[in-house]
């Protein structure tokens, strides 16, 4: 049984790329894979591009997944739901997207082990851009291998063409995996091109500083795990070392990814865009400095590929032309945070949305709607007058004519932050009524809905049609490298130059409002080595607030942090725990509840916290693969 589900999946990868190719494959063979041309073999590598942006990769669920499990998003709350299992840290073997982000990955990297064996076949002509196609298909393939390490940890590695002989694989050691992401970038960079390209007729081409910013990152990581293992931390001392016993100290990663970092700079091909609403503006960008890593989407599929779905999974419901579920939501406490933190930051009013016009039969309407922690509160108005007599013989009187307003009202005043004794936890005593009676109380057990929580807003656009948006992908932009680096410089005791590196990204941020705004605030000289270490941990979630780094930002420094920084957050911000305690009194319905960590406390911090570092290897491939047993699992599933 398990032999053939592995066949049938064979199959459907290679009968994909079988229709970019000259000769039809033998499909336990890729012996009459070859290119005829140059034409031929792009149209092959295309097709593994596209395959990079499908539901179960990086056109959905990897950004969606990444956002869920971070402890920064809401999701409505049924255990039986895939969102939800992500967002509560309960999560199944046989969790659908967690299949569907295995196979997706894993067809990509098959195509790209057929496209680079045919390429390099003496079967195939000769081109003179053949080298750099054999490059990205390495890039590609080491991008979907990092993406499966940060979620997985060891992992099968599929290097060659799968065949009858190679279809079971046991799992590779986190070592291993680590070291052949490492040399898929490092074979690559030779022949990648100087500055990478797109356009809307060809995918992204990435360069050679692209490689570098990933080694960069692939090394910071190393060194942030290994940083959590020296200060003590319970899961990087114990199931960490277990599963990675060659783990070196922290500085030796570090200094090695500055060595990465540094040949980026020397390059001199990425740069901020100026203004970060830019990026994110609902419009189609083709091109743009500070695009690491970009997949090129668009909203005209034909083959359920190659498209961009985000606009479907965060935007609100009814704000566009398309279709939208607002699926992924920030938590009250990450926006109460970011509120109170950034303040006037431009970036808030593009990371989250809490007021929109309605769209109706497709088209706009008058209707706005709300959400968290806006409210629709009625005024009566005065539109003109009428003369009314009152009494009959005497003259008329003037009366108001006057019609209801709903006006939209912003129940957290941020107008005087000196209101708050802290200004990125209001408590519920400390605001206006009208949030604690819309959102706390008031409430039956079935009138909760899902406007009680703020929406992400980055992909929100109306040049959608059905679920896709066109626009491209951001894997890996500038302002991420900008801050690891950062990161970086901070550990080996380079704290001025962090500051320089993040204070370029909160420049940028101030700078993006017709008038600069006050927040965020440059980072100071005086700043300790661990305040800009907690700075740039929290600085990274927002600025990449729901994009593709979420699951393994908030891992990185160990169990300890995820618990204090992010957990804790969410149980101690004093709204959600007002609406938590007052649903859990009147016994509301379980999708329009708030979470409750560590799952509504009904495990030890420990276990939860442990299981929850990794993602569990899918029920598909357990049962498909013949050297993978129930031992090789993920510590807790």
């Amino acid at each position: 049984m398990k032999r053939k589900i592995n066949i049938l999946y064979l199959l459907s990868s290679l009968l994909f790329l079988g229709s970019c190719l000259d000769e039809e494959p033998k499909y336990t063979t890729t012996e009459n894979v070859i290119y005829s041309s140059e034409q031929s073999a792009q149209l092959a590598l295309n097709g593994i591009y596209g395959l990079m942006a499908v539901q179960g990769s990086f056109a959905q669920l990897l950004p969606e997944i990444n956002t869920e499990a971070s402890g920064l998003c809401w999701t409505s709350f049924n255990p039986s739901d895939n969102r939800c299992q992500y967002t509560n840290g309960v999560i199944p073997v046989d969790n659908e997207f967690n299949n569907l982000v295995w196979g997706a990955l894993y067809q990509a990297i098959a195509n790209c082990n057929i496209f680079i064996e045919a390429c390099n076949s003496d079967r195939s002509a000769e081109w003179s851009s053949k080298a750099n196609m054999v490059a990205q298909a390495k890039f590609l393939r080491g991008v979907c291998y990092y993406s499966l390490y940060t979620f997985y940890g060891g992992v099968p590695l599929r290097l060659e063409p799968a065949n009858k002989e190679n279809l079971s694989m046991p799992r590779a050691s986190r070592q291993e995996v680590l070291d052949q992401i490492e040399k898929d970038w490092r074979e690559a960079i030779p022949d990648l091109s100087s500055t990478s390209s797109l356009s809307s007729s060809s995918p992204t081409a990435p360069c050679k500083a692209s490689a570098y910013a990933y080694l960069a990152k692939l090394y910071w990581l190393m060194g942030c795990n290994s940083w959590a293992a020296e200060q003590g931390d319970r899961w990087a001392t114990g199931e960490l070392k277990r599963s990675w016993p060659e783990m070196k100290s922290s500085r030796e990663y570090f200094t090695q990814a500055k060595v990465y970092g540094d040949s980026v700079f020397s390059a001199n091909v990425f740069d901020l865009e100026k203004d970060f609403r830019t990026l994110f503006n609902g419009q189609r960008l083709n091109f743009s400095k500070e695009f690491v890593f970009v997949i090129d989407a668009t909203m005209n599929t034909t083959e359920n590929v190659g498209y961009n779905s985000l606009h479907w999974t965060f935007s609100p419901q009814n704000c566009s032309p398309g279709e939208t579920w607002g699926r992924s939501q920030p938590n009250k406490s990450f926006y109460n945070w970011a509120r109170g933190t950034y303040q006037d930051d431009p970036r808030l009013k593009v990371t989250f949305v809490s007021q929109w016009v309605k769209y109706i039969n497709n088209a706009p309407s008058k209707e706005i709607q709300a959400a968290y922690p806006y409210v629709l509160k009625s005024r009566l108005d005065t539109i003109g007058w009428e003369e009314v007599v009152v009494v009959p013989g005497r003259p008329p009187i003037k009366k108001p004519i006057t019609e209801i307003v709903q006006a939209i009202v912003d129940s957290i005043d941020y107008s005087d932050f000196e209101r708050y004794a802290d200004v990125t936890n209001p408590q519920p005593a400390e605001l206006d009524s009208l949030l604690e009676v819309t959102f706390c109380q008031t409430k039956t057990a079935d009138s909760w809905n899902i406007n009680d929580w703020p929406y992400f807003g980055k992909y929100m656009t109306t040049n959608c049609s059905g679920r896709y948006a066109d626009n491209n992908l951001y894997v890996y932009r500038y302002a991420d490298f900008l801050l690891l680096i950062a990161d970086v410089e901070n550990e080996l005791g380079n704290t001025g130059r962090a500051i320089e590196l993040v204070n370029l990204v909160l420049q940028r941020a101030r700078n993006s409002a017709a008038t600069p705004t006050t927040y965020p605030k440059d980072l100071q000289a005086s700043m300790s080595q661990d305040e800009v270490r907690r700075y740039i941990f929290h600085e990274r979630l927002f600025e990449l607030a729901a994009e593709f780094d979420g699951f393994t930002d908030t891992r990185r420094r160990g169990i300890e942090w995820r618990k204090n920084e992010i957990l804790m957050r969410n149980n101690n911000d004093g709204i959600t725990a007002a609406c938590y305690n007052y649903g859990v009194s009147v016994g509301y319905s379980s999708p329009w509840r708030e979470y409750w960590y560590p799952n509504d406390g009904s495990e030890d911090w420990d276990s939860y916290l442990i299981r929850n570092q990794l993602i569990p290897i899918p029920r598909m491939e357990m049962s498909s693969n013949d050297q993978i047993s129930l031992s090789d699992q993920n510590p807790g599933y």
